[in-house]
């Protein structure tokens, strides 16, 4: 099983060091690394020099009470954090300042991926329509091969061997219709969805988007009464991407879980929350968050609410580091330790 690892590349960045666990004291172990941990034989075939480290242990400081990300898999030190790079709507029309002012840090790579993807809204609010309810499309009974049958969901997120493997994250019903799935592109999506996709593929000419095992792209539909339990993601390398397409009418608050955090004693019917800010959707607009902090969704309207979700890399993380990173987990899928299995 993986435990949570640490890139250590020969780039400057804070370095950690275990100070308990099941090692001894100060040690840790490499984990697609060519040195053998302690003890151990050094294996016949050696990996690649892209490696990161095991922290033996745990002896991170976690439960203070503040949220702070948590990846449940690799954690690379020292990029900027927060769990929501996007401004809240304000009530009203936003004006020009507002705009230009909605995205943390003004970071210009995270800004020129949201205003991309928002440039492309509807058109891939028409591909959806099209594509996953069969909207639009002309249907001639004398002739089977003009109906064009609907995508199919593609992820059972309850299955073993995925992102969600360890239990069962949502209640209700929850589907995908994915471009990207474990880093893998879907011929059919792209075939259905052309100009969905070559937003998508265009910022990976850039360099903006995700490229490993844990990489995601799809249209994301939860349905009335689901919702995703409280979670984190498997890594700090990556910021996740909401472009809702189809948000449920607002219905009235409805009160907070026992144990949610938040002061407000209500919520609103369909959101989410990440660490401690409760976020609405709002059709066409972008909302980017870090998934390696704890976030929950739900949907308790009577009508689904779909997302197109996409991956781009943390801004902070090099390009080369990217292709590092990318040839490390290329090399751990290879031996089945991430990702699906082929």
């Amino acid at each position: 099983m993986l435990r949570p690892a640490l890139a250590c590349g020969r780039l400057h960045r804070p370095r950690y060091r275990s100070l308990g666990g099941s090692g001894a004291p100060g040690q840790s172990s490499a984990l697609f690394s060519s040195e053998a941990a302690p003890g151990e034989q050094p294996q016949p075939q050696q990996p690649p020099d892209d490696a990161a480290t095991i922290v033996q242990g745990p002896s991170l400081l976690a439960a203070t009470g503040a949220h702070r990300p948590s990846p449940s898999l690799f954690h690379l030190p020292g990029l900027r954090s927060l769990p929501v790079w996007t401004a809240p709507e304000p009530s009203g029309e936003q004006n020009e300042n507002q705009r230009r002012h909605r995205i943390a840090f003004n970071d210009p790579i995270v800004t020129s991926a949201v205003q991309h993807v928002e440039a492309n809204y509807d058109d891939i609010r028409a591909e959806y329509f099209a594509a996953v309810l069969g909207q639009g499309n002309e249907v001639d009974p004398q002739r089977s091969d003009s109906v064009s049958k609907p995508l199919e969901p593609d992820y059972d997120v309850a299955s073993k061997g995925g992102e969600h493997a360890e239990d069962a994250l949502h209640k209700g019903s929850w589907d995908w219709h994915s471009y990207i799935l474990n880093g893998t592109k879907n011929e059919g999506f792209q075939e259905r969805c052309p100009k969905t996709a070559r937003v998508v593929d265009d910022l990976e000419k850039e360099g903006m988007l995700f490229g490993t095992p844990f990489s995601f792209c799809f249209f994301s539909t939860l349905h009335g009464h689901s919702s995703i339990q409280a979670h984190t993601g498997p890594m700090n390398l990556r910021l996740r991407m909401h472009l809702p397409l189809v948000v449920p009418k607002k219905a009235d608050a409805s009160p907070a879980p026992p144990n949610d955090t938040q002061q407000s004693a209500t919520r609103p019917a369909v959101g989410m929350r990440v660490a401690d800010q409760i976020r609405e959707w709002h059709e066409g607009s972008a909302v980017v968050l870090d998934d390696s902090y704890v976030h929950e969704v739900w949907n308790e309207t009577d009508e689904p609410r779909v997302l197109f979700l996409l991956d781009v890399w943390h801004p902070d993380v090099r390009r080369d580091e990217r292709e590092r990173i990318t040839n490390m987990f290329a090399y751990a899928r290879e031996k089945g330790w991430v990702g699906a299995s082929k």
